[in-house]
């Protein structure tokens, strides 16, 4: 453990549009955090409520950053990033309370393993506490389609929370709802990517930690309580392109020329049978939405290609290292042919937690018990 005598600077960002109804939640929760060395930050992306008046007035200590337009998630989020003085960022969604002690245990596994890059906590339903929320959970995997789901969430399916997930676990992606990040590994994988916009742009980033060797786990005693739904509801055609669009360019993007000319015909295919089943349905909303993210990235394959180039060449280890942070079956499948809607039930999943538990150190449990480093 390095500096054990030092608290180090965490520093906060959070992402506010048109969020004043959450603001005073947030605020108030991060003030209560036991944690005392803090620098919060609010990046607003040029809201029309009085959110920005109303942080100014009441909580005085809130570093407010405003955009002047509406450069969504990754923009957003960017802006506070490089304002950032802390040697870890946490990137939280405002839509959210957390618990005083959240902050401690994550500085603790960070400070006690260089190799450990992004951390998310335990994310659970602020209108449901007992179960865990659907944008994050206990952390989050792809399946070998590239499509995400969560230790707690598959599909619609989210779990009850009954300590089922509270093991430390190495992830393929953590929720941008909560996401602490070493500040100088972002600094060399690049921040989030602009071209995402919404939604997937957290897990194109951890794609991209994970292909410079390093580690991303989910570390369940620290705990936030997430609203969700937010921005977009979880319906919304809108939310729908933006996932289905992003989510095949993150596999242009991040995966090996073999792995990408494998699989990216047979989830094209996944996808036309999604769109056609949202038309089935009368979902004529979601259906166009479809479309339309394949006009986008039809009409945006040398932008892709572009940013894929860059990755490539900045990789440090090959698809096979990577691929022991996805499950090596389809989870799509799974939950609709076989009614599989726990991850633990899932054909691998025993494969994908032996590969993924995590183990403390010895001098992280016992720093666990003793909190020297944070509450002296």
């Amino acid at each position: 453990m390095n500096n054990r005598d030092e608290k180090p600077l965490v520093s906060i960002v959070t992402l506010n549009y048109n969020g004043k109804r959450f603001l005073a939640d947030l605020f108030d929760a991060l003030r209560a955090c036991s944690y005392d060395n803090l620098e919060i930050i609010m990046v607003d992306n040029d809201s029309h409520d009085d959110s920005v008046a109303f942080v100014r007035e009441h909580y005085p200590e809130v570093i407010v950053h405003e955009t002047g337009e509406n450069l969504l998630y990754a923009g957003g989020n960017n802006e506070g990033i490089k304002i950032a003085n802390g040697r870890y960022i946490c990137l939280l969604n405002n839509d959210v309370t957390v618990a005083a002690d959240f902050i401690e245990p994550v500085v603790a596994l960070f400070e006690d393993n260089e190799k450990v890059a992004a951390i998310q906590p335990k994310i659970l339903a602020m209108k449901a506490p007992d179960h865990l929320e659907y944008a994050g959970a206990c952390g989050g995997f792809l399946d070998w389609f590239g499509y995400p789901f969560l230790r707690g969430r598959i599909l619609e399916t989210t779990e009850r929370d009954d300590g089922q997930y509270d093991s430390p676990m190495k992830l393929f992606w953590g929720s941008g709802a909560c996401l602490f990040l070493r500040k100088d590994v972002i600094e060399e994988t690049g921040l989030l990517d602009v071209e995402f916009g919404l939604h997937m742009e957290e897990i194109d980033l951890c794609w991209r930690i994970h292909l410079q060797g390093k580690e991303i786990w989910c570390l369940p005693e620290s705990r936030i309580w997430h609203l969700g739904g937010g921005t977009l509801p979880q319906h919304n055609p809108q939310k729908m392109y933006w996932n289905f669009r992003n989510n095949i360019f993150l596999l242009v993007k991040n995966l090996g020329i073999f792995n990408l000319l494998l699989r990216l015909p047979l989830r094209i295919m996944l996808d036309i049978l999604a769109m056609l089943a949202e038309f089935a349905k009368g979902h004529f909303g979601g259906g166009f939405a479809i479309i339309r993210a394949y006009g986008w990235l039809l009409s945006h394959v040398g932008t892709m290609f572009r940013h894929r180039r860059v990755v490539q060449r900045q990789r440090k280890v090959s698809d096979r290292e990577v691929a022991r942070r996805m499950y090596p079956g389809s989870v799509i499948l799974e939950y609709l042919l076989l009614g599989r809607k726990k991850i633990t039930n899932l054909i691998f999943y025993k494969k994908l937690a032996r590969r993924n538990q995590a183990e403390y150190s010895t001098a992280f449990n016992e720093l666990l018990k003793t909190t020297n480093l944070i509450k002296t």
